[in-house]
Parts: C-alpha cells; structure tokens; sequence
C-alpha cells in the first residue's frame, strides 16, 4: 500500500479522534482524546461507565475518523477506519496497550503510574477497512484511496 505512510503519519498527528458506535438507541459519535496507534492498530482509552463501553459490548464493529482542524479545501485530508474494538482487561496485551497509550499521553502514564486505572476500558481496534481522503489528489474519485485490510 503505497499510501500507508502517509495514512499513519496523518494518524500520529491527529489530536482527536471521532469514533463511531451502534448501540441499542442506534449510532453515536464521540471525539477521544486518549488513542494511540501500534501501525494501524488503534487502542483507545474511556472510563468504565461510559455509554461508549456498553456499545461497543452491543456491536464491536465501529469506525475512526482521523481529521485535521482547520485545513484549506484544497490541501483537506482525513482517515476513516472500519473494523473492530475489543477490551483488553488483563495479560500482555494490557501491558502493551498500556505502554503504547502512554506513549503518547503523559496524563494516561500518570495514571497509570499511579495505579489510577482500575476503572478504565482499554479497547484495541482492528481495522479491516481504509479510506484515505486527501483533495491534494483532486477532488471527487481520485482524492479517495479505498483499501479492504
């Protein structure tokens, strides 16, 4: 995939992600700010409690959306990843999401140096699809890069 450098540098940069559920009320979108990415394995972070969680457990397949603020039409790119999210709640594959998490987040690694994360769902999200946007390309079909992983 000759795009794939591209799409993961976009993803490193990004600050926010929107991540998209079905749940039983239909679907939801919420922006996380606690993601970090292993390649184009995305894990994420939110409390316990959160209705996010109880969607997730409902329907396990959900989509990200990487997207820069205030970018000009003519240079617009985004990054939209459909797969599926799965708690992780113990083992080396915790360890691992937790150390990646941390990573990027110095707040996450305070807390998790802390011991501050018993009440924390950590998610890891495998894609199995991309869509790659970026106007630079043209716009219409050829700014869309599309990929089955």
């Amino acid at each position: 995939m000759c795009v794939l450098n591209d799409v993961l540098e976009y993803i490193e940069e990004t600050k926010y992600v929107i991540l998209a559920t079905t749940g039983k009320e239909g679907p939801s979108l919420r922006t996380l700010g606690s993601f970090a990415n292993d390649e184009l394995e995305i894990y994420f972070s939110t409390d316990n409690k959160t209705a996010k969680v109880g969607e997730i457990n409902f329907n396990p397949n959900v989509s990200l959306l990487f997207q820069h603020e205030g970018q000009q039409l003519q240079n617009f790119r985004n990054v939209t990843l459909g797969g599926q999210a799965k708690r992780i709640c113990c083992g080396n594959d915790r360890s691992k999401a937790i150390q990646i998490l941390s990573k990027r987040n110095p707040r996450f690694k305070e807390r998790a140096e802390k011991g501050e994360l018993d009440q924390t769902a950590i998610f890891k999200f495998k894609p199995r699809s991309l869509k790659y946007l970026d106007f630079t390309n043209g716009i219409g079909p050829d700014a869309v890069r599309e990929f089955h992983l």
